[in-house]
């Protein structure tokens, strides 16, 4: 138990401002953003103004904060921002997926030892940070009343670490101190339509929402493509040494036509893929999957290239969507629409499962 709670990603993010002004022309702006966190706030749709907003507004304040929106849009990038510009950007950033943390602290409430000890150790390890827990809205109705008594007890040792109101082995390791930490949960899922049909826990809910961040879907930012293009290629150019690439104005309208199902992921892919094509410094539209292509990418292909078995289908697509991300889970999480937790489970599946 203790080494699944020990899946954890523990990374300081130095970043400056996300409020500069967009570049004019089609080449890198010399001031451009450095960090992943600006990128996901670039652009001057009203859509991520707001979101702009939402995180100078609740940076310095929060103490427990919900971020919720599509696959792909770039929700532990706002964390990441949020982080930044609060007032404990100097202390650590702690991703931890919300499956990981309910095994922890509920194999805890049974077994106090190593159990409860490895949860308090994730306290400890984001102490004076943000702990930021990836997936809570997809979390069972059983496995929410868990992760709503874990955040309890972590609020608890902000103000009383040695005083805990629960009668479980909490109260026996009291004196694990931590420093505050604060809380922000992600989920892909309407938190609110769950509650209110009884699929969600309403007080959990009512907790996390009291600060709430909805991050817009690509299709709502589609003035923000050619900035958030233009930052990727520059980006590519300097990890590569090479020439930055410009779009044109073709390649350009196709990428503003295109629905983006999978938000900024697929547009950080399709883009990296279309430059890595291109023979000059210009890419062109047909670097680019044709618009009719990427609308049928994710229609069943014939069923004579595709396994017998559903689990072998979805291991097989597991595996392409993987490969595709370089290896990348968390990319591959997203890109899949499912928590990085699942994923691990599933890619342990195709490890084990015997050959027919």
């Amino acid at each position: 138990m203790q080494a699944m709670c020990s899946k954890v990603i523990t990374s300081p993010v130095a970043i400056g401002s996300f409020l500069a002004e967009p570049p004019q022309d089609a080449s890198p702006p010399p001031d451009a953003p450095r960090d992943w966190s600006e990128w996901v706030l670039l652009g001057e749709s009203a859509a991520v103004r707001h979101l702009r907003a939402q995180v100078r507004r609740i940076s310095p304040h929060f103490r427990t904060a919900l971020i919720r929106g599509e696959a792909g849009t770039g929700k532990s990038l706002v964390a990441r921002a949020i982080h930044a510009h609060s007032p404990v950007s100097d202390g650590p950033f702690v991703v931890a997926p919300a499956e990981y943390v309910v095994e922890c602290h509920a194999a805890g409430e049974s077994t106090c030892s190593a159990t409860i000890h490895a949860a308090a150790s994730l306290l400890a390890s984001a102490q004076g940070g943000v702990l930021y827990l990836e997936g809570v809205g997809e979390l069972s109705y059983p496995l929410q009343t868990t992760i709503y008594r874990f955040i309890r007890w972590a609020e608890e040792r902000r103000t009383a670490p040695t005083n805990s109101t629960y009668n479980g082995p909490e109260r026996r390791c009291a004196n694990l101190r931590s420093a505050p930490t604060r809380i922000l949960a992600s989920s892909r899922s309407d938190l609110r339509a769950l509650a209110l049909t009884g699929r969600f826990r309403q007080d959990l809910y009512t907790h996390l929402s009291a600060v709430e961040i909805i991050v817009p879907p690509l299709q709502q930012r589609v003035d923000d493509i050619s900035e958030l293009s233009t930052w990727l290629l520059n980006r590519l150019a300097e990890q590569a040494g090479q020439p930055f690439k410009r779009l044109t104005d073709a390649a350009m309208a196709h990428l503003k036509a295109l629905p983006w199902p999978n938000n900024l992921r697929e547009l950080e892919e399709s883009v990296s893929r279309a430059a890595s094509l291109a023979e000059d410094s210009t890419i062109e539209r047909r670097h680019l999957l044709p618009l009719s292509e990427a609308e049928a990418a994710g229609q069943a292909a014939p069923l004579g290239r595709w396994p017998d078995r559903l689990h072998d289908v979805v291991q097989l697509h597991v595996l392409n969507i993987l490969t595709r991300c370089g290896g990348n889970k968390l990319r591959a999480a997203e890109l899949l629409g499912i928590s990085r937790s699942t994923l691990y489970r599933m890619l342990g599946a195709s490890q084990t499962q015997p050959n027919p």
